[in-house]
């Protein structure tokens, strides 16, 4: 999820917004001591931990990049740590073996520009969490505070650039759906205590999410939302395909338009391809229409959903199924994780408490507009 926490959110009367750097830090200094014993066994006993940096961290998990010298050579690392239990964590589970196990099918099995992971430690005495070590990648990511839809070198890179930026992340997306059940060994992304088929463990995933994320709130505009979920049920989806889960730009790392790296493996799944592509065209539209609010230009003509599902089609061979529907599943998906988000900013005095609970949700008012049916209007 995102590298920042938003603390004035997007709902329809906001004044403005500003991140704050999450109140769960580690120490770099207590890292490196940490990491440095910990290298001599994983790595070898020369090794040397140097340069360890824990930058502002996401939602729902901690990264710090390190390097380790052994034998004359530096290599540079990210280690990708569970959230400690005390924190408050955003998922009721955090599967770092499953991470590492998608990142390495997907490495294995595609060209997909994904880190090697070079170690899973599950013993908590280590860090006080589980963790995974992966080989650091070079490239920038599209910032989530503020959004690059803002400014800064999304912004910069010219017209044609954007189209291939654009181009390529549908490319990432069709390149990983190539990887399904029938021809790769998935299993250990399915859900089946979920439901029954990819479609079914998704809503009932989510539902059972939010009923543990809700405590005991109820948000009317979420429940309503799952209502009209079932009652528009598509008929006809695409075969299951693997999920990328979170697929959006802003985890992806370029080197102008062109990927150099894949992130954040926490959400991987089993399901329709539709998925990730809803789930990448609808996080720039909130974005896009963040920067409206705020009366910037943002870049409404970058990652359309008309475009993006054409690119698809196009690059796949495959149509696009009710895109509608996992359009409005995935801002179900966005809307429940910030059930949780919220609750914890407010616990840490990040944010104030919202007026009514529906106010948690950053885009109220699209998602309103979805459930009416005017939301697609000219998009």
């Amino acid at each position: 999820m995102f590298d920042a926490t938003i603390v004035r959110t997007m709902a329809d009367n906001d004044e403005g917004f500003h991140a704050t750097e999450t109140p769960w830090r580690r120490d770099p200094s207590e890292l490196t001591g940490r990491l440095t014993d910990w290298a001599k066994t994983a790595f070898g006993a020369g090794s040397v931990v140097a340069n360890v940096v824990a930058p502002d961290n996401g939602m729902s998990s901690e990264s710090c990049l390190f390097d380790i010298t052994l034998d004359g050579e530096m290599t540079q690392y990210v280690a990708r740590m569970a959230p400690l239990p005390h924190v408050i964590p955003v998922f009721q589970n955090y599967d770092i073996q499953l991470q590492a196990n998608a990142m390495n099918v997907v490495r294995a099995n595609t060209n997909v520009p994904v880190p090697e992971v070079t170690h899973v430690e599950l013993d908590t005495a280590v860090l006080d969490t589980p963790f995974l070590v992966m080989k650091r990648l070079p490239g920038s990511a599209p910032a989530d505070m503020p959004p690059y839809v803002f400014g800064g070198w999304v912004c910069d890179l010219s017209e044609e650039g954007r189209e291939t930026m654009q181009r390529n992340a549908v490319r990432t997306l069709v390149d990983l759906h190539e990887l399904r059940p029938d021809n790769t060994d998935l299993a250990f992304l399915a859900r089946p205590d979920k439901g029954e088929s990819a479609l079914d463990q998704h809503l009932g995933h989510e539902r059972d999410y939010y009923e543990w994320a809700r405590g005991d709130v109820h948000y009317p505009l979420i429940e309503r939302t799952f209502e009209w979920l079932e009652a528009n049920r598509p008929t006809l989806v695409n075969p299951t395909v693997l999920n990328w889960g979170d697929a959006r730009i802003g985890n992806m790392l370029f080197e102008g338009p062109t990927p150099t790296a894949v992130l954040d493996w926490e959400m991987a799944c089993l399901g329709p391809a539709e998925v990730d592509l809803a789930w990448m065209i609808f996080l720039h539209a909130f974005f896009q229409n963040m920067a409206v609010t705020y009366g910037m230009p943002g870049l409404p003509d970058f990652m359309r959903r008309s475009d993006m599902a054409a690119l698809y089609t196009e690059m796949s061979g495959r149509s696009v199924e009710a895109l509608e529907w996992f359009e409005v599943f995935a801002a179900l998906r966005f809307a429940t994780v910030s059930v949780r988000t919220t609750t914890r900013g407010v616990l840490y005095g990040q944010q104030e408490a919202p007026a009514e609970p529906d106010d948690v949700i950053m885009f109220r008012g699209l998602l309103e507009q979805m459930l009416e049916g005017i939301y697609w209007e000219g998009r």
